[in-house]
């Protein structure tokens, strides 16, 4: 389905996250519902740099792998916001790129929040570095 919606005025641009190439993408299937308006605009899309499972799930302890990072704002099929998304049931694929140099600040900055500790250290099980401005 094609959706096109006028973005309002307070939406942001988002920074490349990857100072490496794309090289690697793949997809996985993201649950909506485990997603916070961290990870989720105001204008329904998934931002870049939000650092996922295979599973799709967010990394929520000590121990897990990021398998991907999202490279780009993705639109989340049928959100026009982020309010409710604990009750999205939609579990779209998105792409991500499995491997790669990070740029933490760009990253965080996309996030409005900073990587925890246990993101940072699934990312460096996952493979990728991450560098700092």
């Amino acid at each position: 389905m094609i959706e096109i919606t006028k973005n309002p005025s307070e939406d942001q641009l988002y920074g490349h996250v990857f100072v490496s190439p794309v090289k690697a993408p793949d997809h996985v299937k993201v649950d909506v519902s485990t997603l916070t308006t961290a990870e989720v605009d105001s204008s329904g899309y998934l931002k870049p740099g939000v650092p996922l499972q295979a599973n799709g799930a967010l990394v929520s302890a000590a121990g897990q792998t990021v398998h991907g990072v999202t490279i780009e704002a993705v639109k989340l099929p049928g959100r026009t916001g982020n309010a409710n998304l604990a009750t999205d049931t939609s579990d779209p694929l998105v792409a991500v790129n499995t491997e790669g140099l990070i740029n933490r600040d760009i990253a965080e900055d996309n996030l409005g929040r900073v990587y925890s500790a246990n993101e940072l250290a699934a990312l460096a099980l996952g493979g990728f570095k991450v560098t700092t401005t």
